[in-house]
């Protein structure tokens, strides 16, 4: 199972992803924004991170961006959550290079398989490449 980090300053909705994440043996860490989040992925070798895209400090859309530009952490796999338009979302997890996106209409439904494809994709980047 991943180990998941969820960044969302919404406390219900934060807990209730949590709580999806834990039910399914995902080992699962939380904040309430994106301050601390580089160091926490760090330290506890955090596989997915789940951001919400409005957050007053950080958007998850920038904070994404910097997650990706960190050569350190170029393989973690980056769900972006919102309630927005999810064509919206979509185009902005393309620009960011986000590996999934769940409405949070639907969290219930699509955040497991967002994950999913999120930490399939950290564990084709681990992988050595070989010549054939």
């Amino acid at each position: 199972m991943a180990r998941v980090l969820v960044i969302d300053d919404d406390e219900i909705a934060r807990e209730l992803m949590v709580s999806i994440l834990r039910d399914a043996a995902h080992d699962t860490f939380d904040l309430p924004s994106p301050i601390g989040a580089t160091q926490l992925i760090a330290s506890r070798g955090i596989d997915v991170v789940v951001l919400d895209l409005m957050m007053p400090a950080l958007s998850g859309d920038k904070l994404a961006k910097m997650l990706r530009s960190n050569p350190r952490l170029r393989g973690l796999g980056i769900v972006l959550v919102s309630s927005c338009d999810i064509r919206e979302l979509e185009d902005l997890a393309a620009s960011v290079n986000a590996n999934a996106v769940v409405s949070k209409r639907d969290i219930r439904k699509h955040l497991l398989s967002a994950v999913t494809r999120a930490g399939a994709f950290k564990l084709a980047e681990s992988k050595p490449h070989t010549a054939s």
